[in-house]
């Protein structure tokens, strides 16, 4: 089956993966997140069906040959994302846990140990983010964020993933977490355009998977969502005849209405 204005691809594309037993809808998931299907076969032999998830735990730095360690451990994969994030291995995670810290709270405690508390202008840091914050160049960017109004805690993920340019204020300003704002940002979401979804109570990961199910191709979601269409609707609308670029139209046509 060929979705509606999915371009042509040659049928040997997919072959590799069709004896794998790798369905196409499954097949075009998996190969989007830059899998192959040895990868992805080695994934599904432990259970991780969605290429999604295995993207998730790969990020974590987990393999599928060291997942079940994770899961033994009551870890979720977002939660592995987390760990990792504040750079703690399985080992170190599990310690933790037990102790009920959560990512945050271990980092902060780690850094209690060994850093006093200090001071930035008008600002009074964590102790994780204060530790992190003296270099300069580092420095000047808390700073930034800390002038545009940006809590502690939010700056704490755009610390503990190293990115703190302006690409990465704007997104803090909006109030998304920095792992979240890489997947809105790989889907073609502006800042703002995920703030609005965020207060529809909707976040990255649930949109992708509600999106993928439709078969829409990846890179027109951000056209389709932007213009404030659901899965569905987009889906429905595309059936229909209507294009990316009339969603793109009227995308562009929300965004000047929201201007101030």
């Amino acid at each position: 089956m060929r979705y509606a204005n999915e371009p042509d691809e040659p049928p040997e594309d997919l072959t590799d993966w069709l004896r794998a037993g790798i369905r196409r809808p499954d097949a075009l998931a998996w190969r989007r997140w830059g899998f192959t299907p040895e990868q992805a076969t080695a994934w599904r032999k432990v259970r991780v069906t969605e290429a999604l998830a295995a993207a998730q735990w790969r990020t974590a730095g987990v393999t599928p040959a060291t997942v079940s360690g994770w899961r033994e451990a009551g870890i979720t994969v977002t939660e592995a994302v987390h760990w990792h994030e504040t750079g703690f291995t399985l080992d170190q995670a599990k310690a933790h846990k037990a102790q009920g810290r959560t990512p945050d709270t271990a980092f902060q405690h780690g850094q209690s140990s060994t850093q006093a508390k200090m001071a930035l202008p008008s600002t009074r840091l964590s102790w994780g983010l204060a530790a992190s914050a003296t270099a300069g160049p580092t420095r000047e960017m808390v700073e930034k964020f800390l002038a545009a109004g940006v809590g502690g805690e939010l700056i704490h993920g755009y610390l503990r993933t190293q990115w703190l340019d302006a690409e990465a204020l704007g997104w803090a300003k909006a109030g998304i977490e920095a792992h979240d704002a890489r997947l809105w940002a790989a889907l073609g979401i502006t800042a703002a355009e995920a703030a609005h979804l965020a207060r529809e109570d909707l976040d990255p990961v649930r949109v992708v998977r509600e999106w993928w199910r439709t078969g829409i191709p990846f890179e027109e979601v951000g056209d389709w969502l932007g213009a404030g269409l659901t899965a569905e609707e987009a889906a429905a609308q595309r059936a229909s005849g209507v294009t990316v670029e009339q969603a793109a139209a009227l995308r562009a046509l929300r965004r000047n209405d929201s201007s101030p």
